[in-house]
């Protein structure tokens, strides 16, 4: 927040009081609370960013919203899709901003990747497959990772690769979602999935391919293949600093071409996860869609949302089905 376009993190609240107050003095915010409550009422709080584990999001979205706060929900934004249409009803209904917090589409080369699809350089998408992967903490079940509702690979981390489809076939119908995978402590471990998308105007289906996994730290890259070239986002992919397009020029020849977003100067040396810098990006966006009036953030719409929560939704009840 330091160092985006004049945001300030200006209070913070935990369960524990305690945990609060030392967050807040170890990053030098003014204001701390022992009760979510207080900061979804505070007058000095512009918008607030639920981080709760995911089975809290859908009940203090909702109570962000119904205060008139601007909301960021850490995706995912709920566990369900009808929970996730409420929470868009109710923000539609009160004229209040909200959005699911996939940083991801907020860099830079998540914008260019776009624009180069729109303007038809890879002509025809054809398919697209990723990878996402790290590895999971066997040895504490009490882990947040373990929890039997919200818990699991796909609702951590699947929703990086299933936005994709939404990026790759923009303008195309959701067709069909099928997945297979492993269970272990009775979440999804392992998943292999594959969506079709209906295209407009197009006899052939468009695929959107990806493995995500609790087992393993993977490559974690993107390729997006096209009938005049392809697409990659080097690893790791959900914080994206380098974008490669390579054109065909005939069988086994292309030209490529490379766009380099490297991140910034980092004033923070210890982050839960790396890249974490990287969501000033998202920071910025907000701050411009709520200064231009906006409900939605136009990187992350409320359509995009729906569609990944009904993804997420149908891979975890095949896979989990399967473990039964």
């Amino acid at each position: 927040i330091t160092i985006t376009d004049g945001a300030v993190a200006s209070a913070v609240a935990a369960r524990c009081p305690t945990k609060a107050k030392e967050f807040a003095t170890l990053h030098g915010i003014d204001k701390s609370y022992g009760c979510y409550h207080d900061v979804i009422n505070s007058p000095e709080v512009d918008v607030v960013y639920i981080a709760t584990t995911a089975d809290h999001h859908f009940e203090w979205a909702k109570q962000s919203l119904l205060a008139g706060k601007p909301t960021v929900v850490e995706k995912p934004m709920t566990l369900r899709l009808a929970d996730t249409n409420e929470l868009i009803d109710l923000a539609r209904q009160n004229n209040t901003f909200l959005m699911e917090g996939m940083w991801t589409r907020c860099f830079p080369a998540m914008h260019k990747l776009r624009q180069i699809i729109a303007a038809g350089e890879l002509g025809r998408i054809v398919y697209c497959q990723g990878d996402f992967g790290w590895k999971f903490p066997t040895n504490n079940l009490d882990d947040r990772i373990w929890y039997k509702e919200s818990g699991g690979v796909t609702l951590d981390i699947g929703m990086y690769c299933a936005q994709i489809g939404r990026v790759a076939f923009p303008n195309a119908q959701l067709k069909d979602v099928r997945a297979t995978g492993t269970v272990k402590n009775g979440v999804d471990y392992s998943v292999m999935a594959t969506v079709r998308y209906q295209q407009e105007d197009e006899a052939e289906d468009g695929l959107l391919q990806f493995a995500v996994t609790g087992a393993a730290n993977t490559e974690e890259r993107l390729v997006i293949q096209g009938t005049k070239g392809r697409a990659i986002l080097d690893a790791p992919f959900h914080v994206p600093e380098r974008l490669r397009v390579s054109k065909d020029q005939g069988r086994g020849e292309t030209e490529e071409m490379v766009y380099d977003y490297p991140l910034p100067n980092d004033p923070f040396e210890v982050w839960n996860n790396p890249g974490s810098i990287g969501f000033y990006h998202q920071i910025n966006e907000v701050g411009k869609a709520l200064k231009e009036g906006r409900n939605e953030c136009d990187s992350y719409t409320w359509n995009d949302s729906l569609e990944v929560a009904l993804i997420v939704n149908e891979i975890v009840d095949q896979v989990r089905g399967e473990g039964k």
